[in-house]
């Protein structure tokens, strides 16, 4: 009996190390990106956040759900805004081959000019493509591919990387 306890135990402490270091989520910086000021127009501006998760779909999950919440009233402050439309919900993401597959619901391809889409796709691809596990940005709306976003015509039927230079709006 003492033996059958003494291996439980042992157990136990094998599961729980594994889980501890492992499983466990922990609490990770990403970055998500709104809009900001800079030289008469707008500019892509990284804005820190927190949090858990430790693959790159857990983490990208946390940071895009940061994105989608849009700024905190002291951003707001800043002259941070978001172009992604409020109510746009992430359905899923996840991370193969070097391309994080965003499924954002329809609510992302309405309202705003070709400036507003523009603004609102480098939002998701730069937050998207921060981690190495994802260089690129693939995204689907209501779980469906899309030749472009929004009647504005901004191809998105391929994946996309960020360019080499933030674009200005």
């Amino acid at each position: 009996m003492r033996r059958i306890l003494l291996w439980g135990l042992a157990l136990a402490v094998i599961v729980a190390a594994v889980w501890w270091t492992q499983l466990r989520p922990r609490e990770a910086r990403v970055e998500v990106f709104f809009l900001g000021p800079a030289d008469g127009g707008s500019t892509l501006v990284p804005v820190a956040r927190t949090v858990r998760g430790r693959a790159p779909d857990e983490l990208l999950a946390g940071a895009l759900a940061a994105l989608l919440a849009g700024p905190t009233p002291e951003e707001r402050a800043r002259g941070l805004v978001t172009e992604i439309p409020a109510g746009t919900r992430l359905r899923a993401v996840r991370v193969r081959e070097g391309v994080a597959v965003i499924d954002l619901s329809g609510d992302v391809a309405t309202g705003g000019g070709s400036t507003s889409m523009q603004a609102r796709l480098w939002q998701l691809v730069y937050t998207g493509t921060q981690l190495s596990a994802a260089r690129q940005v693939r995204l689907l709306v209501d779980g469906q591919e899309r030749p472009a976003l929004g009647g504005e015509g901004l191809l998105i039927d391929r994946p996309i990387g960020r360019p080499p230079v933030p674009p200005q709006f």
